[in-house]
């Protein structure tokens, strides 16, 4: 991968305009900056603004075209995958349970790690190529999920029965 050096230069506007003026004559106020293609206009104006346009000309009205971060999106395919159950998780996020990690992580014998690698062979059996965020993501829902379900389904009596 070839390197690429870049090099940033920041002028203030004010520092271009008393440039201007040295070398040209121009009337006294700076009334507009903008910036169209590759190119920098300055309007100039004999007459004095009111003292509101003067705030606005005072922040210079460049147009800045900012582009927006590129982010990878974590969507999976989870199309054909019954849904158990849809819940607020621990970290307040809106989730959804799925039949297959239900299934196979109902199980609660397997370590961490063959937890990991089956949500993980499930996820790719739906041709997902899932990150290790993702992964954690979707282990971590459905214990959670496993866990409050295993919650409401202790029995009662055994409670009264300890009294």
């Amino acid at each position: 991968m070839q390197e690429e050096v870049l090099t940033l230069v920041r002028i203030p506007i004010a520092e271009i305009e008393k440039s201007l003026r040295d070398k040209h004559v121009l009337p006294k106020v700076l009334t507009n900056v903008q910036l169209q293609g590759d190119t920098l206009i300055l309007y100039f104006s004999d007459q004095l603004k009111s003292h509101k346009e003067e705030a606005v000309l005072s922040s210079y009205n460049v147009i800045r075209r900012r582009r927006r971060a590129h982010r990878k999106r974590n969507r999976m395919k989870t199309r054909d995958w019954e849904k158990v159950a849809s819940f607020i998780n621990s970290k307040g996020q809106k989730c959804t349970v799925y039949k297959p990690f239900v299934d196979a992580l109902q199980d609660s014998k397997l370590t961490i790690q063959e937890q990991k690698r089956l949500v993980e062979k499930i996820l790719k059996a739906n041709r997902n190529k899932p990150s290790d965020i993702s992964i954690q993501y979707f282990l971590e829902n459905t214990l959670e999920y496993l866990q409050s379900q295993a919650l409401k389904n202790q029995p009662v009596h055994q409670e009264r029965m300890a009294e």
